[in-house]
């Protein structure tokens, strides 16, 4: 029996969560042992594969510039095809994006920058708020997240989708200073959103139309300016998009309804969901009922440590609060999946202590007090929580990734950052729907000090594979 090395690495992966690997290594236990296993449930409800970088120097890189793939967000494009937002990192330390590709890919397995479509690059421009008016400025591009309505889709009815083909992409633009890695601060902040319109035609990706749009422009009485980690949702002819947003004043997430129009597409309704607390980077399912569940990052204290996730009956109207726990995760960019089969569960880094000595060069991590904080910084472990039945607990974790591992020690002296755990459920040319996670792995010290890149920096796409029948997400 002939196996792909995308099945082999999840015979790998739930062998290494289940602790099954012994001096052996790879090598495989016999069939009468694996049905064994299984028969008293040794098999983890979701497994991963553990592969190399599928993306990590774009085709074309500046002159005497460093860059790398890192964060990317999987979407479908057309039946039978996927495609990645995938973000580029320049070397100037913690958060300097340089813009973001679209790649095209029909096989998890066969994934390449060669025709990637350039959505978004930094711009080297003049800071219209600064004092005096016109400093130099770089204007980074962060992350694009978004929607896509694939080619080919139709209504519940089966009728063709509207919109099927067209899509949108929004992200944060923050002016930084052209002598110094920081953005502007205080009165001299300049930021905006950048909003694409995408077009998809079964040959050809197109950037149909790109805007600046102020946050408090994106809609009507409302300052949006923290797009989501998850891909919008199909919902009717509408797309549901989780995003962060001004409450009173204060910082918070919800989700936000958007309709395509004459300009394109565009958010029409926003409901806040966590309130007024510091939560950004949301991300949303529907589960297997139809109910949404929505989950956002922590800002304050606790609250950065902990799972959260809130459950809507009456399609986003009104929200409750389902599960709560403390202190599992570091302060650390945190997502709500969903597996093929509809399990949801929640993928996100380990609450750890480094053990060792952080270098001279880098800082020490800090709280807002200025105290050290000896943990909750560390991205070296990803796991997954899967939802329990009732959808008011988490099941026990599943170790999903341990860079150090897999990898050896970090080139830089510390430890390997492994982050933005995003997922989405696509159909390949197999005709298989694959739950794709996409996640950066970098040397912690790139975040830190900019220091070079290491050899497996990059974006890495997995598969996350479950043991229900596969529920798929649009209809063709």
């Amino acid at each position: 029996m002939r196996i792909t090395r995308r099945e082999f690495e999840i015979e790998l992966g739930a062998a290494l969560a289940a602790g099954t690997l012994g001096a052996a290594g790879c090598a495989r236990p016999p069939k009468e042992q694996r049905r064994s296993e299984a028969a008293v449930g040794a098999q983890p409800p979701l497994r991963m594969t553990r592969g190399r970088a599928d993306l990590t120097v774009p085709a074309e890189v500046p002159a005497g510039e460093s860059w790398r793939y890192g964060l990317a967000f999987p979407f479908q494009v057309a039946p039978r095809r996927a495609a990645l937002f995938a973000n580029i990192r320049g070397k100037r330390g913690h958060d300097f994006e340089v813009g973001t590709d679209v790649v095209l890919f029909d096989d998890a397995e066969r994934i390449s920058s060669r025709g990637a479509v350039v959505v978004s690059r930094n711009e080297n421009l003049s800071n219209p708020k600064s004092s005096p008016a016109g400093k130099p400025a770089i204007l980074v591009k962060f992350p694009i997240r978004g929607g896509f309505v694939p080619l080919g889709a139709k209504r519940s009815d089966g009728a063709s989708h509207p919109h099927a083909g067209t899509g949108f992409g929004a992200a944060q633009v923050e002016g930084w200073t052209a002598d110094r890695d920081a953005p502007f601060r205080g009165a001299e902040t300049y930021e905006y959103m950048e909003l694409h319109q995408f077009a998809y035609d079964g040959t050809t990706f197109r950037v149909t139309v790109t805007e600046r749009v102020p946050f408090n422009r994106l809609l009507a009485g409302d300052s949006l300016e923290n797009p989501g980690l998850s891909s919008a949702l199909p919902d009717g002819d509408d797309l549901l998009f989780p995003m962060g947003g001004r409450i009173g004043g204060a910082r918070g997430s919800g989700v936000t309804r958007w309709q395509r129009g004459p300009a394109g597409w565009r958010p029409v309704a926003w409901l806040p969901v966590t309130g007024p607390d510091g939560s950004f980077e949301p991300t949303l399912v529907r589960d297997i009922d139809g109910s949404l569940l929505f989950c956002a990052r922590g800002a304050g204290e606790p609250d950065r440590f902990d799972i959260r996730v809130w459950r809507s009956s009456d399609g986003g109207k009104t929200w409750a609060k389902v599960i709560h726990v403390r202190g599992a995760i570091g302060s650390v960019p945190i997502c709500l999946n969903q597996a093929a089969d509809g399990t949801p569960y929640v993928a996100s880094n380990l609450y750890e202590v480094f053990l060792g000595r952080i270098p001279e060069r880098y800082p020490t991590p800090k709280d807002a007090e200025g105290r050290v904080r000896a943990g909750g910084w560390m991205r070296d472990k990803v796991c997954f929580w899967p939802l329990n039945r009732e959808r008011n607990g988490l099941e026990p974790p599943i170790l999903a990734r341990h860079c150090t591992a897999e990898l050896g020690p970090a080139p830089g002296g510390v430890t390997w950052n492994a982050d933005h755990p995003s997922a989405t459920t696509v159909q390949l040319a197999d005709g298989r729907w694959h739950n794709l996670i996409a996640m950066r792995v970098c040397d912690r010290g790139e975040v830190w000090a900019g220091i070079d890149p290491a050899p497996p920096t990059g974006t890495y796409l997995e598969e996350v594979s479950s043991s229900g029948e596969p529920r798929p997400l649009w209809r063709f």
